[in-house]
């Protein structure tokens, strides 16, 4: 009786070691139990290892030669929603500091930047001429750049003329005939001598030798042309004053800005002699000519010089203020992300999801830049953070959203993919293909294929499944770097023709929703 026993205590025991064993064993395939598990699931679509964006309802082939993988239910973006987004925990959205803004609609006023230079206002400058010829005998002013103020002795001038018709004056006056007397007086000073030394002399009854020439105005001396004892004509120009308590301001406009010029328009200034200081101005003048070397408009604009900062010959950086353009939908300057090919926004959705959004971009002012297309006002558009957003919707296969929401024509994009910045290859003419199983892809409007040019060597032929492996250079206009990969080819390309090894030259592009097609393909001279 003891040896059944025993058997079965130790049948017992195997039983119970064995369901231990396959409970614990740790080289037990979990991936095996995992695919299992998987494979009661619905299989949505199968996608290329190397692009999410390159979908198909069946197993196959990717354009680069790889086994599709399946996508399950529960596996596309968070259990089915919608596949064009990305989720984000909303920890990891703090703590990289996402901040939104709403897409508006507003008027811009774009200024336009240039430079300008400070020049003496023409219509403060006075030109010291005499009116008759003579000797300078003193000069009290002794080189330019001198400030001189109103009522100034600028030099003393001895002419015989001047002398004579001091005498005239005084011979008048002894007549006592007013009508003379008044027509000396005059002769005087049309002669240039002042109504103070017309004065003195009537009062003194003698001639003065030299006559003293006044400043006429408070600035400083621009040109000194004499010296002491140097004999002048009236046609001579003695010296030039100018007057810097009110300068020009002269700006040079590109032709292509032309058009937006408005007499009045708000000017700010700010010069490298003092940064910070922003001196504010209208347009004055808008001269009529075009400057033929420079191909400019000048533009004056006037400006009070009060303490004489601004020397004449100092260039400044000049905003004009612009014409008011028309309403349009504008969003924050930072919020526009530019790879070089194509310009995009991050969408913010419910529920912590964000999207990548396809837009044009127009004219930028404060801060803001309009947008042509691509969205609708009511919108939100991530203003910080969004590249990290931008580079995790990339990994993640969230499709650039091509046309708002809330418009039905479509826009059209270039459609060279862009690997810049981590975005994956836009393929859409596959996505308009798998449009009914992927309801959030979206077509381009494109009236043809575009066909690429690139040369390479033959190291596969597949005539059976019509395809061909090459190792190719660069080919720009698809952004695709040199690599080996492999090729569909059209049945028009007569693969017999060709061996193994070969170096060819090819002309690519998209067919039944492959966009990396040969369509045409001849051996290379």
């Amino acid at each position: 009786m003891k040896r059944p026993y025993q058997i079965l205590v130790v049948a017992a025991l195997v039983l119970i070691g064995g369901a231990a064993f396959l409970t614990f064993n740790p080289f037990s395939n979990n991936d095996a139990v995992d695919e299992a598990a998987s494979s009661d699931k619905k299989i949505l679509y199968w996608v290329a290892p190397m692009d999410a964006n390159y979908r198909r309802d069946e197993p196959g082939k990717s354009p680069m030669g790889m086994d599709l993988i399946p996508v399950y239910e529960g596996q596309d973006n968070a259990g089915g929603a919608d596949a064009s987004s990305v989720q984000i925990d909303p920890s990891v959205v703090n703590n990289i500091g996402v901040r939104t803004a709403k897409v508006e609609t507003a008027s811009l006023r774009p200024p336009i930047h240039t430079v300008g230079r400070i020049m003496f206002d023409e219509e403060r400058i006075a030109h010291i001429h005499l009116r008759a010829s003579g000797w300078i005998e003193r000069l009290a002013v002794r080189a330019e750049g001198e400030a001189v103020k109103k009522g100034d002795l600028l030099f003393e001038v001895y002419s015989p003329d001047l002398v004579n018709a001091q005498a005239e004056f005084l011979q008048a006056v002894k007549s006592g005939r007013a009508q003379i007397v008044s027509a000396s007086r005059d002769r005087l000073r049309a002669l240039g001598i002042s109504q103070t030394q017309i004065k003195e002399i009537e009062t003194t009854k003698k001639t003065n030798q030299y006559v003293k020439v006044f400043a006429p105005i408070t600035g400083v001396v621009t040109a000194l042309n004499v010296a002491d004892g140097q004999f002048v004509k009236p046609d001579t120009e003695i010296m030039a004053l100018a007057d810097l308590s009110i300068v020009w301001l002269m700006s040079d406009v590109f032709e292509a800005n032309a058009g937006q010029l408005k007499k009045g328009a708000a000017v700010k200034a700010e010069s490298k002699f003092e940064p910070g200081n922003i001196i504010t101005g209208v347009v004055d003048y808008i001269y009529p000519d075009l400057d033929p070397v420079t191909r400019t408009v000048p533009v004056r604009t006037v400006l009070n010089n009060p303490d004489e900062n601004l020397k004449p010959g100092m260039f400044m950086t000049v905003e004009i203020e612009g014409p008011l353009r028309p309403e349009a939908t504008v969003i924050p300057r930072e919020a526009l992300i530019r790879t070089g090919r194509e310009e995009r926004v991050i969408l913010a959705l419910d529920n912590g999801r964000f999207q990548p959004a396809a837009v044009t971009s127009g004219m930028e002012s404060g801060g803001k830049v309009e947008i042509l297309s691509g969205l609708n006002a009511g919108e939100t558009v991530v203003a910080s953070g969004q590249f990290l957003i931008d580079s995790e919707s990339s990994f993640a296969g969230a499709s650039l959203r091509l046309e708002p929401s809330q418009t039905a024509a479509p826009m059209k994009m270039n459609e060279q993919a862009s690997n810049d910045e981590g975005m994956s290859h836009d393929h859409a003419a596959s996505d308009a293909e798998d449009q009914e199983t992927d309801h959030s892809a979206h077509t381009m409007s494109m009236d043809e294929p575009m066909m690429a040019q690139a040369e390479g060597v033959l190291e596969e032929i597949m005539p059976e499944h019509r395809k061909v492996r090459l190792n190719h250079g660069p080919i720009p206009a698809l952004g695709m770097s040199a690599m080996t990969m492999n090729f569909t080819v059209m049945k028009s390309v007569d693969l017999s023709a060709f061996e193994p090894g070969a170096r060819v030259q090819f002309s690519i592009g998209e067919h039944e929703g492959n966009p990396y097609v040969i369509h045409q393909m001849e051996t290379a001279p």
